[in-house]
């Protein structure tokens, strides 16, 4: 069984904090030691999807206006590297009406101009800080106007970039799959794969306006395996095509829900209290879309994605505003349009509370045994000494009645007075709460 997400539930809860000082032994100095000086021309793009192969592919240009352009060569230092760094082109050439700034004192240069012809146009940058030196290669597609095409992964098609991966819709073993790989101006081109594509799927060398498709059936052999490959190629005008693809082969079986650990009821929540809690499924293909199917969710919880975005609104989350016990039916569907439901109930719990009530009174030298009393939450309780344990009555302690933990003010007075001391109550989910007991001890 494959399980896609894991279970987790947490709540607000109240942590102390102790501060350790130590002191350093005296000794003698030891020698500060400092990394080696460094400088790196670095790569880094909004979608992840900058570095293609060992070419940085830098931001598109346009011939017509507005054709002026400015980019951003990036570069980090290191160590005691200097205060100046040099900037040349070593192999190639910039698009023409562009400039690279020679020399920089920040993080990085600039080439910028107004692009004279169209073109894709690739080019060595070494960066130079005194006797460091940083090499990468670089590429500029302009274009007469308008963004150069390029592979677009798209949720409508099933498909999630994922840290600069494109991650198609997965495939079942012993199925017919499709999977699309659209360009964004529709037109036509040509691709190939670097890496390999499950056993039994291919990818055609040209494609249409409709853009590129993975088809085939993949083999049961290949089952849970996850297949690595970058398409590249050229678009509808000889710009160049690239993007790094995932893809996994499911094992063909039936869609199915399969509650948490706790069962279809649900662990409760709290008014107040942060809730989250994830669903589990198996089978089918991903990506897989979660909803309320019928009945109704606790007030102030909602749906939401957790972790894989392949994994829509899998996660009930959110702070419940109104106690009562909620039934709600939910409904999966997969990538291929199965579908399967499950019913779950919910109980949202009143606020956890320690009672303001003053506790009935002792008198010294006759023992004495009293509950605190909390409300709200989820029992049972379990009940601490805020600060120290000697603000208890003298001759008093906590013990336990089951099934709450340190629940009873017991044993024989031995000094009359009026205590009034700061309790906090946890429940059996982790919510805490602080308030005072008081309680009186008459001569």
């Amino acid at each position: 069984m494959r399980l896609i997400t894991k279970a987790a539930l947490t709540f607000a809860s109240m942590l102390g904090m102790a501060t350790t000082v130590v002191a350093a032994a005296a000794g003698p100095a030891s020698a500060t030691t400092y990394p080696p000086p460094s400088i790196h021309l670095q790569c880094a793009a909004a979608d992840g999807d900058a570095q293609h192969g060992s070419v940085c592919a830098l931001p598109p240009g346009m011939t017509t206006a507005p054709d002026n352009y400015s980019t951003t060569i990036a570069v980090s230092k290191g160590g005691a590297a200097g205060p100046t760094v040099t900037f040349a082109v070593t192999a190639g050439s910039l698009p023409p009406g562009l400039s690279l700034t020679a020399q920089s004192t920040g993080s990085g240069t600039v080439i910028s101009g107004n692009p004279t012809v169209a073109g894709t146009f690739d080019f060595t940058i070494k960066a130079t800080d005194a006797n460091l030196t940083s090499s990468l290669a670089y590429q500029i597609t302009v274009t007469v106007q308008g963004p150069p095409d390029q592979l677009v992964c798209a949720a409508a098609n099933g498909s999630f970039l994922i840290s600069g991966v494109c991650v198609l819709p997965d495939s079942v073993a012993g199925q017919a799959y499709q999977g699309h790989l659209p360009t964004s101006h529709n037109a036509g081109g040509t691709l190939s794969v670097t890496g390999s594509l499950p056993p039994g799927l291919s990818l055609p060398a040209t494609f249409g306006d409709s853009g590129a498709l993975i088809s085939g059936t993949a083999t049961q052999a290949d089952t849970g395996n996850t297949y690595s490959f970058t398409a590249q190629g050229s678009g509808d005008q000889g710009q160049p095509l690239y993007r790094a693809y995932q893809l996994t082969v499911d094992a063909n079986q039936p869609l199915a829900i399969v509650p948490p650990a706790v069962g279809t009821t649900l662990s409760p929540g709290m008014v107040g209290g942060a809730y989250a809690q994830n669903f589990f499924l198996s089978g089918g293909s991903a990506p897989y879309t979660w909803a309320v199917a019928s009945g109704q969710l606790p007030p102030g919880l909602t749906l939401q994605n957790f972790g894989n975005p392949r994994d829509a609104d899998n996660e009930l989350t959110g702070t419940p505003t109104t106690a009562g016990t909620y039934a709600f039916t939910m409904r999966l569907t997969d990538f291929a349009g199965q579908q399967t439901t499950q019913q779950f109930s919910l109980t949202i719990d009143p606020p956890l509370a320690i009672s303001s009530t003053p506790m009935a009174s002792g008198t010294v030298g006759v023992p004495y045994s009293h509950d605190l009393n909390a409300q709200g939450g989820d029992a049972p309780y379990s009940w601490f000494v805020v600060n120290n344990i000697n603000e208890l009555p003298p001759g008093l302690t906590l013990g336990s009645s089951a099934p709450d933990f340190n629940n009873v003010l017991t044993g024989t007075p031995t000094q009359a007075g009026t205590f009034s001391l700061a309790m906090q109550v946890q429940d059996s989910q982790d919510n805490t709460v602080t308030g005072t007991v008081t309680v009186t001890i008459n001569p």
